[in-house]
Parts: structure tokens; C-alpha cells; sequence
């Protein structure tokens, strides 16, 4: 596993306020990515003392990240035991896709009923982007999964709410947008103009249509969730060189 030491990030120490925060928040990203990725594996102990050291930072911006991972959900703390990657299993993930299609469905809606406000040039050529990533197959692409957030983050932000975006992206960076590339670059490989498929639908301004192709757009694949799982999972073990 990489050291990711910050000593020579910048000049910003943690002894004063604000560069606690700085470091926190660098930690916070470099936690999060890990657990996302699957070098840090459901179940896994997370010791302040040991991160403070491996990431060359004292224990309070461990802390501080710990408690932001626990309320995004990618963390778990018990009592006389300290905190662990949190678990993942079928149930949680199809927990979190109804979340999803509840979120993003309505984010269509609202953009095919404004749609004379929404600016479909930049919502199409994230589609196309997403498409052409997806198309090259690597189910290990960051760029892949990082474009593929972006498209669907970008049609939340079309609505107007910003807490549509705030939520979805919670719940994306979960386990979702690991998963959801992992299925459609290796086990069913969606059509080449998928996404733009979904722009085109809510251009036609019809708020129904467009939320009952983002449905059809969310569902598919889920034949494939446990699959992807233990695959994500059995990488987790491959990284971590132990099981949980």
C-alpha cells in the first residue's frame, strides 16, 4: 500500500487551526479513495495511531476524516473495538441502488420539465465521453468511473437542487461508482450510445418519459450486483493480501 505522507504536499503544518483542517481534508481524500478503490477492505481495522503514521500527520485530521468516512457511511465505529471499513453486502447495495433511482429519476424529470433552462450541450457531451469511456471496457479505468459520476452528477445539478447533487454523490462514492463501472465494462456492456440515449430522451421535455428511461438506464445490469460484488470483494482481498 502507498505511503501517502504529506511533509512535502505544502508548506502548511498542522499546529494552527486552519492547517488542521488542510490535512484533514487531505487525509479524508486519501481514505476515501482507498476504501473506494479496495486497498483498505470491508472489516478492516482503522487505527488512528497507525494512519497517523503511515500518513505522517498527528491523530486529530485522522480523526476528524474517520468521523466524515462514519457519516458518509464508508466507516463504522463500536464501541471498545474503534473503527473499521464498514461492511458490504448484497442487501446494503441494492439498498443503496433504490436510493439512487429514487434520486436520480426525479433529477430527470425535473430536467425534461425545464428543459428550455437546462444546458443540454455540456449535459451531451459528458453523455458521449461517458459512452466512449465505457466502451473501451477497462473495468479498472478511474478516468472511466470519474467521467461516468460526472454525467449523472451533471443532470442533478440541471434541477436547480442542489441537494439532489449533494446526496447522489454520497451515494456514488459509497461503493456505487465502483460497482456500477465494474458491471458494465465486464459483465453486460451496455449500448455504445447509452447515456446519450438518456439527453435525447429528456430534450423531448417529457418529464414521464425521461424518468422512466432513467429507470430503465438504472436497472440495468442489476441481474449482475452479486457477481460485481464478490468480485470487488475478492480484489479487496487480493490488495489487503488477507481476508476480512
Amino acid at each position: 500500500m502507498a505511503n501517502y505522507r504529506f511533509d512535502h504536499c505544502s508548506p502548511v503544518s498542522d499546529n494552527t487551526e486552519s492547517g488542521s483542517r488542510t490535512l484533514a481534508q487531505r487525509v479524508y481524500d486519501t481514505l476515501r479513495e482507498e476504501i473506494v478503490d479496495g486497498a483498505l477492505q470491508p472489516g478492516g481495522r482503522l487505527v488512528r495511531r497507525e494512519l497517523s503514521k503511515r500518513l505522517g500527520v498527528s491523530p486529530m485530521p485522522v480523526t476528524e476524516a474517520l468521523l466524515r468516512l462514519e457519516n458518509e457511511g464508508l466507516v463504522e465505529s463500536r464501541p471498545l473495538h474503534g473503527s473499521r471499513v464498514s461492511l458490504l453486502t448484497i442487501d446494503q447495495l441494492r439498498n443503496d441502488e433504490v436510493l439512487r433511482e429514487a434520486i436520480e429519476s426525479q433529477a430527470a424529470r425535473l430536467c425534461a420539465e425545464h428543459v428550455a433552462d437546462v444546458g443540454l450541450g455540456k449535459l451531451l457531451s459528458k453523455a458521449k465521453l461517458a459512452d466512449r469511456m465505457m466502451s473501451q471496457g477497462d473495468s479498472n479505468s478511474k478516468l472511466g468511473m470519474q467521467t461516468h459520476l460526472e454525467f449523472h452528477l451533471e443532470i442533478a445539478n440541471c434541477t436547480g437542487y442542489s441537494r439532489l447533487g449533494e446526496e447522489l454523490q454520497r451515494l456514488w462514492l459509497r461503493r456505487l461508482m465502483r460497482l456500477n463501472w465494474l458491471k458494465a465494462t465486464h459483465y453486460r456492456k451496455p449500448p455504445s450510445d447509452w447515456h446519450e440515449q438518456v439527453v435525447n430522451v429528456i430534450a423531448q421535455g417529457d418529464p414521464q418519459a425521461a424518468d422512466a428511461k432513467m429507470r430503465e438506464h438504472i436497472r440495468f445490469g442489476t441481474e449482475h450486483d452479486q457477481l460485481a460484488l464478490n468480485e470487488f470483494l475478492d480484489q479487496k482481498v487480493v490488495a489487503g493480501g488477507k481476508t476480512a
